[in-house]
Order: structure tokens, then C-alpha cells, then sequence
């Protein structure tokens, strides 16, 4: 069997041990943080701009619930577009660009341990990565931090193979993989060259200076094409959102906190928790790892480089966010196989053979922390509530009160959603105060005579680029349950998503103009009487039954 038979067979095996089952769970599904009880509510997100792509235009500039989507590079959202637009709108489809990420980052662990070190040792860094919970489970899922990671490893493997980057090949493969991760994550994707730089530093080798400025200038002719698009044409919004909100705000003041505990606490404890195996094999590692940079090899000093750099952006930037913790797994499974397996045993035979027993413990063993989460269906519990109302083609705007869907309804065909929360700490103002200058967010009061305030508001948008209102009054602040019943009351032509307990406050007489369904104990709609016209024609999609 010829090389490059190898490598493509090892590939498909990798996709399907990570894919199997990938369209099962719904979309936000899964927990981006067991320990914390947080669902991955991004990969709704993520959807709605995907799914607006693939059924219309507007590729240079993604747009979620109306408004621009500049916190973040559009390079998940295109790919994740780009495969619906081809397969159709699925969960598959939509999760398939990550797949392949984390599917070929396993693959170049897998080479570069080879190459390195061993077969074995390739084997076991592979059985490490696909073993833990978050490598699996963001591999599975729409998220950015896969395709980060992807973009992170593809590139040290390029360096690793060329630490000079004599070869033009090198240059353009290491600018490459920077060009993808900054289109991912922002600057985060430059984090490759502060490892090759502290790697230089610790193992006393040149710099190559000239040939990285190299590597600097294809990636900057990849991403200045959208860098400079909106800059022109989008300046207020691109500097707002992409600079002053994700990188400034949530860098160093974030608005709020998933967790109270410090931030080495926070990552470690949940490194610890989620693979406890992956965390003893690192504790064995690092001390032998430390030797061997002392002893002058260079990949010795590249591991313990990645370590390092992506340990202090962890640190560096003040929100805590586990799918984070992903960036430093690579380097640590690498080390784990190539430095601690050694020292444990000298039959690396049987070190592969006990991880791949502990791959089919934790495969069934999906509801625990250190398991991996199974690929049975899950969803979260008004999916079928919102796929039910999004099926009744009801021409009616929506509002979604203390909307328990992760924000589903943005991903579906809806005429048009509104997401209303009881906020009396006015905290959706902290993380986007611009969206209430430009009446994104509004309060109650002002979605009451919003047709005195929508020519202020689309002026407004207008100057920020936006030449559309559908983004007015996406968000509604209430400050107490009285005004949301007062809403209701307001609005007869408008349908609600409610909390039981703000039914039972909604006077008889309203009830009874209205047709009441309800979906649980806890939630109800309220359907008012039909508006005249039908926009769900327009909307261009259906909703799929794997969506």
C-alpha cells in the first residue's frame, strides 16, 4: 500500500470515528461546558447566518436576525454556507466544515508524531486527541474553535517540517494556515507565530526572520480582501463590533462572567475533570519535556512553546470560556505520547491497546464529565416547539419572551422574531450598548410606539451601512412581568412565546382573542388572528426535518 493510500485511509477512519452520528444531536444540542451547564448556543448563531447565505446573498458581510455579524471573521459561516448551498440545509451539512477541521488536525497530530518519533507514538497521540470530550465534542459541532485549531496545528506541522521555511511551499502553507485562523478568530490566529518565535528563543536557534515576513505577506493578501471591504464600507459597525466589543471589551472588561472562579482554576479544574487521563500523561510529560529542551531539540522546545503561548492567552484574555482549553490540547497529547508513554512503559503495543480500551469506555460512558457525549438524539426541549410553529407558515411576527430555544427561532423560517427578556440590570445594554442606539435593542416602551421611532432608528442604521430595518427591535428589554403583559395587550396582531407564570398574569379577556397553545407545563404560544399577507413564500426554505 503506497503512501498516500496510507494517509488517506487513516483520514477516512478519523472522520468516521469523529462524524458518526454528527447529524443526530440538535442544533445547540450539546454542552459546550458539562461542567457549567452551558448549552453551545453559538451553533445557532453560527446556523442563521449559515442557513440566510445559502438561501440568499450577502456573502462579504453575514448577517444574524437581520443586523450585521462582524464579531467575528465570516470563515465558519461561509464554509458552513458554502456546504449547505451544495448539500442542503442540514445539521450534516452545517457541521461538516468543522469535521473536516478536526478530522485533518488529528491527521497532522498523526504525522507529525510519525515523523517524529514513532508509528506507535503517532497511534497513541491519536487515540488521545479523538479520546478527549472536547476534541470530540467541538469536532461534532458548528463552533469556530475547531477550525482555530485546525488552522494552529496545520501550521506548526508546517514549521515543524520546515523550520526555516526554505521551501516556498513552506511559506505559502505557513501563511496559509494564518490567513484561516485569523479569518476564524481574529488575531487569535496569529498565535502560531508568537510559538515559533518563543520556540526560536528557548531552543537558541536563528529567527528566520526574512522568510516569516514572507509568511506575514500571503497572509496578508488572504485576508485583506474582507478586512478592507468593510473598513470602507462598513467602519463604524467593523470597529464596534470586530475590535472595540470582542477584542477590547471581552478581552479585558468582559460585561460578565460564566463563572465566578479564577482563570487558571477555571481552565485547569475542567481539563482535569474532562480527561483525567490526558491531565496524568501531561503531569509525566512536561519534566521530561523540559529535559529534553535543555538537551537542545527543537520539536522538544516547539511542544513546550505551544503550551506556553496558548496557557498565557488563555490567561491573557479575561473571559473564560472552555471551547478555549482546545488550543492547548495538541500540543499536550503530542508530548503525552512521545514523553510520558516512554516512561511508563517500554511496550508501546500495549499502551495503544489500553487507550484504545479507554476510547470504547468513554464512548460508553457519555454522561459522565470524562465522557464522550453520545451521538444518540438530543435536542434541547422547544426545538419541536419552534420547528411546529415555524411549520404553521404563520405570516405574524413572533416575540419570544425568556425564550428558552438558544435561540433556534433565529435559524428557522420565521417571518420575524423577536427575543424579549425580563432584564431589569439592563445587561444586554453592557454587552452591545451600540445596538441600542441603533434600536437592535429597545425597550418595552419603545417597541410600543416603535412606528415613531423607526425612521430615527433607520437613519441611524443607514449610516452605520445597514439599508435594511429588519433589524429594528430584534431584542426588547422589560424591566418587570407587568410590562410584558402590557405588550401582549398592545400587540393583537403579534404571536408570543411565554413562560407559564406570564400566561397566568395575562388578563381573560386578552386570552381570549387569541388561541392559546400550549407545549408544556411551562410554555405557550399565543397565536393572534392572521395578518392578510403571507411572507413565508418569500423566505425561500422549509424547515428539513434534520434541521
Amino acid at each position: 500500500m503506497s503512501r498516500r493510500i496510507q494517509t488517506i485511509s487513516i483520514l477516512v477512519l478519523i472522520v468516521v470515528v469523529l462524524g458518526l452520528g454528527i447529524q443526530k444531536a440538535g442544533l445547540a444540542g450539546v454542552f459546550s461546558d458539562r461542567l457549567s451547564g452551558l448549552l453551545a448556543q453559538d451553533e445557532t448563531t453560527y446556523a442563521s447566518g449559515a442557513v440566510s447565505l445559502a438561501t440568499g446573498s450577502g456573502w462579504m458581510t453575514p448577517k444574524v436576525l437581520g443586523r450585521f455579524y462582524l464579531v467575528k471573521p465570516p470563515l465558519l459561516i461561509w464554509l458552513a454556507g458554502l456546504s449547505m448551498r451544495t448539500f442542503g440545509i442540514s445539521r450534516f451539512a452545517l457541521r461538516f466544515p468543522v469535521l473536516l477541521a478536526g478530522s485533518f488536525a488529528t491527521l497532522f497530530l498523526f504525522l507529525w508524531s510519525e515523523r517524529r518519533y514513532s508509528r506507535w507514538a503517532a497511534l497513541i497521540t491519536l487515540l488521545l486527541a479523538v479520546g478527549n470530550p472536547l476534541w470530540y465534542t467541538f469536532s461534532r459541532i458548528c463552533y469556530t474553535d475547531m477550525l482555530l485549531v485546525f488552522a494552529m496545528t496545520g501550521a506548526l506541522w508546517t514549521f515543524d517540517r520546515d523550520p526555516e521555511f526554505a521551501q516556498t511551499r513552506s511559506v505559502l502553507l505557513f501563511g496559509g494556515f494564518l490567513a484561516v485562523g485569523t479569518m476564524t478568530k481574529n488575531v487569535a490566529g496569529l498565535l502560531p507565530l508568537a510559538v515559533v518565535v518563543g520556540t526560536c528563543l528557548v531552543s537558541r536557534h536563528r529567527l528566520p526572520v526574512a522568510n516569516l515576513f514572507k509568511c506575514c505577506g500571503v497572509t496578508a493578501v488572504l485576508i485583506a480582501p474582507w478586512h478592507l471591504y468593510q473598513f470602507i464600507y462598513h467602519p463604524r459597525w467593523f470597529w464596534t463590533d470586530y475590535v472595540k466589543i470582542q477584542l477590547l471589551q471581552f478581552g479585558f472588561e468582559p460585561p460578565a462572567q460564566t463563572s465566578q472562579e479564577g482563570a487558571a482554576w477555571f481552565y485547569l479544574k475542567r481539563f482535569v475533570l474532562t480527561d483525567p487521563l490526558l491531565a496524568l500523561l501531561s503531569a509525566v510529560a512536561l519534566p521530561c519535556l523540559f529535559r529534553a529542551v535543555r538537551a537542545g531539540k527543537r520539536e522538544a522546545a516547539l511542544l513546550l512553546s505551544w503550551v506556553a503561548v496558548t496557557c498565557g492567552a488563555l490567561l491573557l484574555f479575561h473571559y473564560r470560556n472552555l471551547p478555549y482549553l482546545l488550543y492547548v490540547i495538541p500540543p499536550l497529547c503530542v508530548a503525552a505520547a512521545a514523553y510520558a508513554i516512554p516512561r511508563l512503559t517500554r511496550y508501546p503495543k500495549f499502551a495503544a491497546i489500553a487507550l484504545a480500551a479507554v476510547f470504547c469506555i468513554k464512548a460508553a460512558s457519555g454522561s459522565y464529565l470524562w465522557g464522550l457525549p453520545s451521538p444518540s438524539t438530543v435536542s434541547i426541549p422547544s426545538e419541536k416547539w419552534f420547528r411546529w410553529y415555524a411549520n404553521q407558515q404563520r405570516p405574524n411576527n413572533l416575540i419570544a419572551v425568556n425564550s428558552d430555544d438558544e435561540f433556534y427561532g433565529s435559524a428557522l423560517p420565521i417571518a420575524k422574531i423577536h427575543y424579549c427578556n425580563l432584564d431589569p440590570a439592563q445587561l444586554a445594554r453592557r454587552y452591545a450598548p451600540h445596538y441600542a442606539y441603533l434600536g437592535i435593542t429597545v425597550s418595552v416602551d419603545q417597541f410600543n410606539h416603535i412606528d415613531n421611532w423607526k425612521p430615527r432608528f433607520k437613519e441611524r442604521l443607514l449610516e452605520w451601512g445597514l439599508h435594511t430595518d429588519s433589524a429594528i427591535a430584534t431584542n426588547i428589554m422589560a424591566a418587570t412581568v407587568d410590562e410584558i403583559v402590557r405588550l401582549v395587550e398592545t400587540h393583537d396582531r403579534t404571536d408570543f412565546y411565554l413562560p407559564t407564570k406570564i400566561v397566568r398574569a395575562i388578563p381573560p379577556e386578552t386570552l381570549s382573542a387569541r388561541r392559546v397553545v400550549p407545549m408544556s407545563q411551562d410554555r405557550y404560544f399565543l397565536l393572534a388572528p392572521e395578518a392578510n399577507e403571507r411572507y413565508f413564500s418569500q423566505l425561500g426554505w422549509s424547515v428539513p426535518q434534520n434541521w
